[in-house]
């Protein structure tokens, strides 16, 4: 098996799954936010996972040739990116992750992550 359809196998349904929750229920993505948000152990933790998981995407699939590997690996890229600034920055997570709360974009972002995931999957099962 192709390591990019492995790769959208997997991103695109967890992808699909967090999309409906932030856009069907939001009141509950704030919440855990801002819970998020006083644990600050829980965000290093957060941010070292992010960015071993990040590393090893990298390792595997760091390829730039067709829509699909793009897309999947700049997820890679992405969680690298999100774990170092939560592991070396955190003022800047907790910043950004405030600008996202309030500029009220949170369901755009839930139907862009749903439409990502479903894009994702149907090229993981269906291409």
């Amino acid at each position: 098996m192709d390591i990019t359809v492995f790769l959208a196998q997997i991103w695109g349904p967890v992808i699909i799954a967090v999309g409906i929750g932030v856009y069907t229920s939001r009141s509950y993505y704030l919440k855990i936010y801002h819970e998020l948000e006083n644990e600050a152990f829980a965000v290093l933790i957060f941010g070292m996972v992010a960015l071993a998981a990040g590393i090893v995407h990298i390792q595997v699939h760091n390829l730039w040739d067709t829509l699909p590997q793009i897309v999947v690996s700049l997820l890679g890229w992405g969680l690298l990116l999100k774990g170092i600034v939560c592991t070396s920055f955190p003022r800047i997570a907790d910043r950004a992750g405030d600008w996202w709360v309030s500029t009220k974009l949170i369901p755009v972002a839930g139907g862009f992550m749903f439409f990502l995931g479903a894009y994702l999957s149907w090229f993981g099962y269906f291409a």
